[in-house]
């Protein structure tokens, strides 16, 4: 019984502590490896929810219009191209068919292409924010360190005969 009283004690002089909070640090690691797993999401984890946000979009339309690329493709070289060589591989129907299901391979290719693009900016940009994040916090914990000295009220004199600092802090 004596115990739960100690740690409840102990839980609650903890949270009713007015102390400063420390700043948090991101990984540049783990917001790559989210990054990779699913783009997007390693800018969600540096608080950059815009970028993340369309690096998710832009990755999930691009990858959709593979999908539906690669159907069409696969549509039109089964049910038409095949069909036609069967009859007449030389044929103008053939070498038709041939040149629609090309251009939907085509397509196909540059949505596939493009999404990875996507994937590969969201991991670059995910290191980058990172980095610069953690930049930023550590000039404004500079600045913040920099106002409490400058609260404490340095001097520092200097004389032929002598050199005087005096440090004063006002209540």
């Amino acid at each position: 019984m004596a115990l739960i009283s100690v740690l409840s004690l102990s839980l609650l002089t903890r949270s009713g502590s007015v102390e400063p909070e420390e700043p948090q640090f991101i990984s540049p690691f783990g917001s790559v490896v989210r990054s990779a797993v699913l783009p997007g999401w390693g800018q969600l984890y540096v608080r950059n929810p815009i970028r993340g946000s369309l690096s998710l979009l832009g990755f999930g339309t691009f990858l959709t219009g593979a999908v539906v690329a690669h159907k069409s493709f696969q549509d039109i070289y089964n049910n038409g191209y095949v069909r036609a060589a069967a009859i007449n591989p030389k044929s103008e129907e053939s070498i038709a068919q041939y040149g629609r299901a090309n251009e939907r391979f085509k397509l196909r290719q540059f949505f596939l292409y493009t999404a990875v693009g996507v994937w590969m900016y969201s991991i670059i940009d995910s290191y980058v924010g990172a980095n610069f994040y953690n930049a930023t916090t550590k000039a404004d914990l500079l600045i913040d360190e920099t106002k409490q000295i400058e609260k404490l009220g340095v001097s520092v004199g200097i004389a032929p005969t002598q050199f005087h600092v005096s440090i004063t802090n006002p209540f």
